[in-house]
């Protein structure tokens, strides 16, 4: 399936009616992602937005669970790494919270993916978290 036939964006449209306006125009995964984070980032902010913390993070996993698409253009996974996964240490209380919804093999799987953003000083910062989480 590639993400062409937009059943990404009517997912998205489901799950996130309050911010249909933030993407409407979005044509791509990638463009929908870009607004996403922005969402998520304004959603760590006081007051917190917990659910749509959660729904974003279900969304997450609903792209990733999608068929693999030819090319890094048409695999949502893909795109969830390099629009949103990548990027959630960036933010203090994402970072905070990384405990919460990811595990600790999950974080060591996805090393590469953090070092890139964050470097391997950032990568340590992350497994501490989980380490001070027990």
């Amino acid at each position: 399936m590639a993400v062409s036939n937009d059943l990404w964006k009517t997912e998205a449209i489901q799950r996130f009616p309050d911010l249909v306006e933030w993407f409407t125009d979005a044509d791509t995964p990638y463009l929908l992602w870009f607004e996403l984070f922005d969402a998520f980032q304004q959603a760590h902010k006081n007051p917190r937005n917990e659910d749509l913390i959660r729904r974003i993070y279900a969304y997450a996993a609903w792209c990733e669970s999608q068929p693999r698409g030819p090319t890094a253009d048409d695999d949502l996974a893909t795109c969830v790494t390099v629009c949103f996964t990548e990027h959630i240490p960036t933010i203090p209380e994402a970072l905070d919270d990384m405990p919460r919804w990811f595990t600790r093999e999950q974080v060591e799987h996805m090393k590469e993916t953090f070092v890139y953003q964050v470097g391997e000083a950032g990568y340590s910062e992350i497994l501490a978290r989980f380490d001070r989480s027990k």
